[in-house]
């Protein structure tokens, strides 16, 4: 046995059969099942906060997530040289597929039911709420317009200033545009309501977070979990949707469907617009800018450029793709 992984496994009352080492974790295959052992950034509150999902969910009849075992005294992680070890549910399964119909109208009916399942969580503290996305905006803008700023036009621009000035007013446009969306909703009511409900949403959906085993949908990387409208959850989504599968077989507003048909949460025209709202943000760009202007290079990484041009090839198609959902505005 792996010498790390045994001082760490002492912790634990299981009865070991093997282990697998793999990137990133180790897998423990005991008699009872499979586990999970990995390092994680999270901080205490939030792997204590994380417990408290979890026993939120089991108190609401719902399985489908990868759960955080205790140690023999009690703790939810082992603390080994200042790194944070947990041990968790071994979630094997089928790698989803964004791009299949079938499955990922069964993603979007089991992120609805996470939803539903999620809420009725007592004493949520104040970090674990989701930012406002009127004042997230606010912020996006002073960002762009303080990246636009550091360009010095005296000493030449670089190839990275040109592909970011050639494109800044669309995304400048694209927070304007979504400022207006969030402002004609009643989306402050629906955010006060899913606050108050404590609905969660998981923040985090890569490909990772999700695998299927005997036709369920399971749940994982829990760490981002915070208290928002499911529209969040929905916008990433479709964000995924249109990675995996350039064709974009699949219009936006029947992946919306998809989730509205489930009848865990019921949609109106407001959510549809707040979904576009958030599809509108530049996120991709601004996270590519900030790579690039606050730590103040001379030279763009390849890594950097690649994603600053990947959004930019995206343009054209993404409007092509959202456009059904300018329909539905107010």
């Amino acid at each position: 046995m792996d010498g790390l992984c045994a001082k760490i496994l002492v912790n634990y009352e299981i009865d070991v059969k093997n282990i697998k080492k793999t990137k990133g974790y180790y897998i423990i295959n005991t008699a009872d099942g499979a586990y999970a052992l990995r390092k994680t950034p999270d901080t205490t509150d939030r792997i204590e906060f994380r417990l408290r999902l979890q026993k939120n969910f089991l108190s609401n009849d719902y399985k489908n997530i990868e759960k955080i075992y205790a140690t023999t005294e009690g703790n939810p992680f082992v603390l080994h040289e200042e790194q944070k070890y947990i041990l968790t549910d071994y979630l094997s399964g089928e790698e989803v597929r964004f791009d299949d119909k079938k499955e990922l109208s069964k993603i979007l009916e089991a992120l609805s039911c996470f939803h539903k399942k999620s809420r009725g969580l007592n004493m949520v503290p104040n970090e674990f709420y989701s930012e406002h996305m009127g004042n997230r905006l606010k912020k996006m803008l002073e960002e762009i317009r303080a990246f636009k700023k550091k360009i010095n036009f005296s000493k030449g621009l670089s190839d990275f200033d040109l592909i970011f000035l050639k494109n800044y007013d669309y995304y400048e446009n694209n927070i304007h545009k979504a400022m207006e969306i969030v402002d004609k909703t009643n989306y402050n009511e629906k955010l006060k309501v899913a606050f108050s409900e404590k609905s969660i949403c998981h923040n985090l959906l890569k490909k990772e977070a999700f695998a299927i085993k005997e036709g369920s949908v399971l749940f994982s990387s829990l760490s981002g979990c915070l208290v928002d409208h499911f529209t969040s959850d929905v916008a990433m989504i479709i964000i995924k949707y249109m990675k995996y599968d350039p064709e974009r077989r699949i219009s936006i507003v029947e992946i919306i469907d998809m989730y509205g048909d489930s009848g865990h949460n019921k949609l109106n025209n407001d959510d549809y617009n707040i979904i576009l709202a958030r599809l509108l943000m530049p996120t991709g760009f601004l996270n590519a800018a900030s790579q690039y202007y606050i730590k103040k290079r001379s030279w763009a990484p390849s890594a950097v450029t690649g994603d600053l041009q990947y959004e930019i090839n995206s343009i054209e198609s993404f409007c092509k793709y959202i456009e059904p959902l300018f329909s539905t505005l107010i």
